[in-house]
């Protein structure tokens, strides 16, 4: 009776998971066409389904995701070709994604690990009611994994995908915030601060006057004689030589969204911010807010980094990418995403390090997986992110207790790092010596900082970081014409060397472990 009784309650789980694995399915099944059409300028709904060698259309049950590859055993019922076994793994890989989200978002108890990624509200609301908030997070995983596949595939990220999830999320998570139950538990899309509220409405409406001056004819679209330099069509990895001037083109669109939105930021003191904002009026200012921020960060490292090194260092793809994340997630959620991407990317680059054959990487893949990984992998980073604080604060206290040992420790790695630099070197190209250079130097700043005043420590760090920096983007100019794994223009160098810089300042002004 017991058991029976057990099953009872587990069967409406056990109903969702299905469901969720079903819908994981048939979700994989229409992202293999968008990322196979949508990059070759072909619509994904006309025509329908139908064998790439004979173009014989599929009848509706041998499309159904996973059966219908099973009824046909792997091959065209017309020309007996085999179909490739990726389209099936495909499917049952979203399925169970789209079985683990509900796992981590709906099921965790207060005291579980996972608890922290729903924060108790998706569990509290159930599936019924929170159903358009998980459409919008499962529409942007979908968007993150279609973006992933066009962009490893063809390097370009149709702007649609990221377009349609952003609309999603910006009707979604209103109407979300309509049909919650009043919980005690923290809506996951909440407004930020008034002035960045205001800031981010600014910027929006700037946006919008830039389209529509773009679309009138009365701004000019950025790279639009890239084809002049191009091999040959589609080719991605052109020699322009006009990054810089392109992006005089790109300031003066961003400058309406620049200008509003500093100007709502600085007139927010004196708009009187309402005394109880609606939820669903706060969740439409946390999707804007995200949607700026998460796209202005990139766009900005985007202009100023083409600026310093006269090439595109980071494509229009990768900003409308991260506009998505934030607009989906939060804009919490694309900083960190955007903080952790870098290391993604070196992790994969690593893996490789040892491939001679020719590998061209997109920086968009890891700027997915960095996202993904902020949101649902939240304890994780958390605890990483504690562990790391403890170290520092350890490693600080000694270094003041310390100051020669310290140098002693910090003398040893830069030499290390030497050595490490001239091996990477031999083996696997001058970006690696210069990506081992650029975390050791953060590395020997903090110890060197941790033990004296801030502003001497501030001193120290900036120098050692500003050569690695330095370092970085020269010594990954060459890096497309190396043999061996390679990156598109070394963008995760200088994404690490701008990630370093910000949390080296983050820690100089933390200074954990400098209190006695």
């Amino acid at each position: 009776m017991g058991s029976l009784n057990d099953f009872t309650m587990a069967l409406p789980t056990i109903i969702n998971a299905l469901f969720m694995f079903a819908f994981g399915t048939c979700a994989g099944s229409f992202i293999h066409v968008v990322a196979y059409r949508m990059p070759a300028g072909l619509s994904v709904i006309s025509p329908p389904s139908r064998c790439p060698v004979c173009g014989y259309r599929l009848p509706w049950y041998q499309n159904m995701p996973i059966v219908g590859y099973l009824f046909l055993r792997g091959q065209c019922s017309a020309c007996h070709v085999r179909i490739p076994v990726r389209y099936v793994l495909s499917e049952v890989l979203m399925g169970l994604l789209f079985v683990a989200i509900y796992a981590v978002l709906f099921l965790p108890a207060s005291d579980d690990f996972w608890y922290s990624v729903g924060d108790g509200w998706w569990h509290a609301q159930g599936v019924i009611v929170a159903f358009p908030a998980l459409v919008v997070v499962l529409w942007g995983t979908g968007a993150l994994v279609a973006m992933t596949m066009c962009d490893a595939r063809t390097f370009l990220i149709p702007i649609a995908i990221p377009g349609w999830a952003s609309i999603v999320a910006l009707i979604g998570w209103p109407l979300a915030a309509l049909v919650a139950h009043d919980a005690r538990q923290p809506f996951p899309m909440l407004a930020p601060s008034w002035p960045l509220c205001v800031a981010a409405a600014g910027a929006l409406g700037g946006l919008a006057i830039g389209r529509v001056l773009l679309f009138a004819g009365m701004l000019p679209r950025s790279f639009e004689d890239w084809g002049d330099f191009a091999e040959s069509e589609g080719d991605v990895f052109a020699d322009y030589p006009h990054a810089r001037r392109e992006m005089i083109k790109e300031i003066a669109f961003v400058g309406p969204a620049v200008l509003m939105g500093a100007t709502g930021w600085l007139m927010a003191g004196h708009i009187p911010a309402p005394a109880a904002m609606h939820p669903a009026v706060g969740a439409f200012f946390a999707v804007a807010a995200g949607f700026v921020i998460g796209g202005g960060v990139v766009w900005a490292l985007r202009i100023v980094a083409s600026v310093l090194l006269d090439t595109e260092a980071l494509g229009l793809g990768d900003v409308h990418l991260m506009s998505c994340v934030g607009a989906v997630f939060g804009w919490r959620v694309a900083l960190i995403g955007f903080v952790v991407a870098p290391f993604v990317g070196l992790a994969w680059w690593l893996a490789n390090l040892f491939r001679r054959a020719p590998m061209r990487m997109p920086f968009g893949p890891s700027l997915a997986v960095g996202s993904f990984a902020a949101f649902f992998l939240k304890p994780i980073i958390a605890t990483a992110v504690i562990a790391g604080m403890a170290s520092m604060a350890h490693m600080g206290g000694w270094a003041r207790n310390d100051p020669g040992g310290a140098l002693a420790v910090a003398s040893v790695l830069a030499v290390a790092a030497a050595v490490s630099a001239w091996v990477a070197r031999r083996i696997g190209g001058i970006a690696a010596a210069a990506s081992i250079l650029l975390m050791v130097g953060a590395v020997i700043a903090w110890i060197l900082a941790a033990g004296i005043r801030p502003g001497a420590g501030a001193a120290v760090a900036a120098l050692l970081v500003a050569g690695c920096v330095t370092g970085s983007a020269v010594s990954g100019a060459g890096f497309e014409d190396e043999p061996g794994p390679r990156t598109a223009l070394s963008r995760i160098l200088r994404l690490l060397a701008f990630v370093v810089v910000l949390v080296g300042a983050f820690l100089l002004l933390a200074r954990p472990g400098s209190a006695n």
